[in-house]
């Protein structure tokens, strides 16, 4: 139930590139990022994929944040694509599948894959119970919760859309790129979109980092 004098955070962190070089050069603006604007999170939530969770304990380990708080899961998972993985999609598409997509948006399946329904249920019913938690605790330590979720692209955008109530038809407009940080607030006045897609660390030099010079 939600209670007016909650106030809880989610962050949803994209993960890097599968190439290693690529993962620690992008995770490394994102951690010098997250160590500028001091943040801490208290419920550490990421999928089990090695992409995913390469991130989540590289950007932990950089900002020096308490490991153990990793909490891995399969809900979190990216979409499957089913007999489609690995291809390419251009190959894929036809046009009576580009109808199919276009008619049923985020409840379209590819062939023994999963819809983006699929995953934003299993998701979404991952991150309840911790959303709740985190409601309670806010009230009793009287202070923001801040949840993280270092996940994939379609998973994110699954979750966004369910909690701001989107068009289901735009889901896929929802910009994710790699490391990406967005954020919903859950609080007295309801829910609320901070920011997404932000991925200024890809552009900007932190202050006090070595870019600067």
């Amino acid at each position: 139930m939600t209670t007016a004098n909650s106030r809880v955070r989610l962050i949803f962190i994209r993960h890097g590139q599968s190439e290693a070089n690529k993962v620690f050069e992008l995770i490394c603006g994102q951690s010098k990022r997250l160590k500028y604007q001091k943040l801490n999170f208290d419920y550490i939530l990421c999928s089990t994929a090695m992409r995913a969770k390469q991130t989540a304990e590289l950007a932990l380990k950089l900002t020096d944040m308490d490991l153990s708080k990793l909490v891995l899961s399969d809900a979190l998972l990216e979409q499957s694509q089913g007999d489609w993985e690995g291809k390419n999609r251009y190959l894929c598409y036809s046009a009576d599948i580009m109808t199919q997509m276009n008619d049923l948006h985020i409840e379209f399946t590819p062939p023994n894959g999963e819809s983006i329904r699929m995953v934003q249920k299993r998701a979404v019913n991952f991150l309840k119970p911790y959303i709740e938690q985190a409601k309670q605790r806010s009230i009793e330590e009287t202070r923001e919760i801040s949840i993280a979720i270092f996940g994939h692209a379609n998973c994110i955008r699954s979750i966004i859309q369910y909690y701001l109530e989107l068009n289901p038809k735009y889901t896929w407009l929802i910009g994710q790129q790699n490391t990406a940080m967005s954020e919903i607030l859950f609080n007295e006045h309801g829910t609320a979109l901070v920011k997404v897609n932000d991925a200024a660390h890809l552009t900007f030099p932190i202050p006090g980092s070595s870019e600067e010079n």
